[in-house]
């Protein structure tokens, strides 16, 4: 189904592609194809349309924002989604993300604590015909059971470690990538399941906010 866009955005999505995504080391061409066929405009709150395709962490609510699309870009390339691949986002926010992973990959599921950006997703799907999505509203922090397991698993936002009960939604021979560490010294990190061994690989550095339920707790000073 073709989808009327609000605004011409094939110029800005084309600067985004060769003025942001490549001069930042995103040059998978699988990745910058999915960039070329997702509308990012179709993801953003209508008062930031004009700077979906920019550098911007654009605000979905008081908490969350959008990656900017050199993080976005990152992501799925170090994460190397293969078209057979089933996929996790922890962290589905505006659904940008998960319409990329359902571009890569054969099937997503998608979760968030947020009701209101999980229906915003699930209409923008609906728009752009993406049915490989199955978008739950989920308190991972609590629990991961029924999830099943997943060949690759994407957290939008940072963690100090990743929980060890993650690791069973991991296939084997699947790869977890999250932003993990303190302020001031985090890097996305890809976690290798093999043989029941979890392997780490930090692939490069970043900074980013908690992921919601993750919050580090206030330390008091007496």
């Amino acid at each position: 189904m073709q989808v009327e866009r609000k605004y011409d955005a094939d110029e800005a999505q084309a600067n985004m592609i060769e003025q942001l995504l490549r001069p930042w080391n995103v040059l998978n061409q699988r990745v910058l194809d999915v960039f070329k066929i997702i509308p990012r405009d179709r993801f953003v709150p209508d008062e930031y349309l004009s700077i979906a395709y920019s550098e911007m962490r654009i605000p979905l609510n008081e908490k969350v924002k959008m990656l900017s699309p050199i993080i976005e870009g990152r992501l799925l390339q170090e994460l190397r989604i293969d078209h057979h691949d089933r996929v996790l986002v922890i962290g589905s926010g505006s659904g940008f993300l998960t319409a990329c992973c359902a571009t890569l990959g054969d099937h997503v599921v998608a979760v968030d604590l947020d009701l209101k950006m999980h229906d915003t997703a699930k209409k923008a799907f609906e728009e752009l015909d993406v049915e490989n999505v199955e978008l739950k509203i989920l308190d991972v922090s609590k629990s991961v059971d029924g999830l099943g397991q997943f060949d690759a698993i994407l957290v939008t936002g940072s963690l100090s470690e990743v929980p060890e009960e993650w690791y069973s939604l991991l296939r084997e021979g699947g790869r977890l990538l999250a932003v993990v560490g303190q302020e001031n010294a985090m890097s996305a990190t890809l976690h290798y399941k093999y043989a029941d061994d979890i392997r780490k690989e930090p692939v490069f550095e970043t900074q980013l906010e908690r992921l919601v339920g993750f919050e580090d707790k206030e330390e008091f000073v007496f």
